[in-house]
């Protein structure tokens, strides 16, 4: 039987800056899954989206896994509950799925549609588009702002014997090279994607480098 193929996602919310939460879906991306279209007045951002077959068993493998770390709602007005993980094991549970075999890291991509659908939506209804109520792009990571100096050594989440030091603002160096975050880490998980949201992946004296950025960045 031929397997169904989909999408597997780490999402997170601004409103629940301590939580994080995993789904699977059918639709071409996590952004058709609809979960900005509920109640909730900030939009998810999207950690880790990845192709894969067999999602449903791999969300289940997850949940398995992570239970300890394992956050259940209070249940809605249809008895559901919403489940979500507790954002101390995000870092692993990232490279957890980074492991996995048969997962292709879409992340990147999945931005670009989303950012190239967003375009065109507004040049349809630039007459009518009120610019004030656009939510403004995250900022691009700077070393230097988050309090990293120069210097500093960051290590790999998925193997802390590999570390970088930070060159400057945007650059470390690694094996006696220059090279940006992002794509040095595409490299270290030998993926052939075209970007690889670097932060998760990396730890500055302890802690993880995404929780760095949340700090000095927060959604507004």
């Amino acid at each position: 039987m031929t397997k169904a193929t989909g999408r597997v996602y780490i999402v997170k919310n601004p409103l629940f800056p301590t939580l994080f939460k995993i789904g699977f879906t059918t639709k071409n991306s996590v952004e058709d899954r609809g979960l900005n279209a509920s109640n909730i007045p900030e939009a998810f951002e999207v950690i880790r989206e990845y192709q894969c077959e067999d999602y449903e068993e791999t969300e289940k493998l997850f949940h398995d896994t992570f239970e300890p770390f394992r956050y259940y709602s209070q249940l809605d007005g249809r008895g559901k509950q919403t489940e979500f993980f507790s954002v101390s094991c995000l870092a692993t549970a990232v490279a957890w799925m980074d492991k996995l075999k048969g997962f292709e890291d879409v992340t990147e991509t999945a931005e670009e549609e989303a950012e190239a659908i967003a375009e065109a939506e507004e040049k349809v209804h630039k007459s009518i588009f009120d610019k004030s109520k656009v939510v403004p792009r995250r900022p691009v990571f700077d070393f230097y702002k988050m309090g990293v100096p120069k210097g500093a050594t960051l290590h790999f989440v998925k193997d802390t014997s590999v570390c970088v030091k930070v060159f400057d603002n945007k650059q470390v160096e690694y094996d006696g090279k220059l090279h940006s975050l992002s794509r040095l880490t595409a490299q270290l998980l030998k993926s052939t994607a075209k970007y690889i949201a670097p932060m998760p992946n990396w730890m500055y004296e302890g802690k993880n480098l995404h929780d760095v950025y949340e700090e000095t960045y927060p959604a507004k």
